[in-house]
């Protein structure tokens, strides 16, 4: 029988995913916590770039920040629902605002996490995010 972490690193292990940040600080940072579950990251540096990506690659999972430039975060994912919406998204923000909650909500992005992200918030969410898109996918 496998641990929930174990289950977990199933699911990410075997999960090509999208990371979409424009601050290259947040981005190291980030990418240093998202390398320990994931094996396949491509990074865009702002959501043009990351639609770019997800319209000619295949990915399992986007995880974006909100705030950057040239098209936000919430934009791209409202066009990656689109396209496909069953895509599960995952919303960065350093803030804690209603107004992109409510934002987030409308556009279906499965769960967002404040900035800077802490590794048990991140596990939680991981897991959350994993359940339900094999849920979905069975």
């Amino acid at each position: 029988m496998s641990t929930p972490m174990q289950e977990l690193l199933e699911y990410t292990k075997s999960t090509r995913l999208l990371y979409v940040e424009d601050n290259e600080e947040a981005r190291r940072f980030t990418l240093e916590l998202l390398s320990r579950f994931f094996d396949d990251i491509i990074i865009a540096q702002n959501g043009q770039e990351g639609l770019d990506l997800f319209k000619n690659e295949k990915f399992n999972l986007v995880i974006t920040d909100i705030n950057m430039p040239i098209v936000d975060g919430l934009t791209m994912s409202a066009i990656i629902k689109e396209i496909d919406n069953q895509m599960p998204i995952i919303a960065l923000s350093a803030h804690n605002e209603k107004n992109f909650i409510a934002s987030a909500d409308e556009i279906d992005i499965d769960e967002y996490l404040t900035k800077p992200l802490e590794l048990s918030k991140l596990i939680t969410t991981l897991t959350l995010v994993s359940k339900k898109h094999k849920d979905k996918t069975q």
